[in-house]
């Protein structure tokens, strides 16, 4: 079994069972967004998009370039902290030029959250429906599927989906950097 640390309020599973994990295989995609635990094992496939691996991604970034959209959760402060005790989240790696945006890869959303989400992605194309979008949070994490979902029904016909992650970034050896969550009510709408 091999362990790995992940920062709270990401979503990612701290432990993972090699062989375990290794074995188990990719459910079939649902039709609608996925309301079950969002940490797991995740389809191989998005109806209406594009999966996309690290390679492919690097390649697509050094060529044309995409909109980059992480929707990782972002970290809650610890119920258990002091009320007075500083409080520093640990600092959230993102591809280069990703905008972080919690809160829309959740299965339900509130309207606050699917108005934001949808806001902010015609203000990065520029309200062009067939600009390059790639979502991501973590690997094994069905965030960003329902996410990538949300772009493609909203009429998004160029979105990406990269399952790897941050994670399959990263162990690429490719260069992140330290992001901020979006101010808006999605930060405080995830779980």
């Amino acid at each position: 079994m091999s362990a790995r640390w992940v920062p709270a309020g990401v979503c990612a599973l701290t432990l993972l069972a090699g062989a375990a994990w290794a074995s188990a295989t990719a459910p079939d995609e649902p039709v609608d967004y996925w309301t079950g635990p969002i940490n797991g094992p995740v389809p191989e496939t998005i109806t209406g998009g594009t999966v996309i691996r690290t390679t492919e991604l690097k390649a697509l970034l050094e060529k044309n370039g995409a909109v980059l959209v992480d929707v990782s959760n972002a970290p809650r402060r610890p119920e258990d902290l002091a009320p007075a005790a500083p409080w520093l989240p640990t600092p959230h790696p993102v591809i280069p030029g990703s905008l972080w945006i919690p809160g829309p890869g959740m299965g339900a959303i509130p309207p606050d959250v699917d108005t934001y989400f949808r806001d902010r992605l015609a203000s990065a194309t520029g309200n062009d429906m067939n600009s390059t979008i790639v979502i991501y949070c973590h690997e094994r994490c069905w965030l960003s599927w329902n996410a990538a979902k949300r772009a493609i029904r909203y009429g998004y016909r160029s979105v990406h989906w990269y399952p790897d992650g941050i994670e399959g970034w990263r162990a690429a050896g490719l260069e992140t950097s330290v992001a901020e969550p979006a101010a808006s009510s999605a930060t405080r709408a995830s779980p």
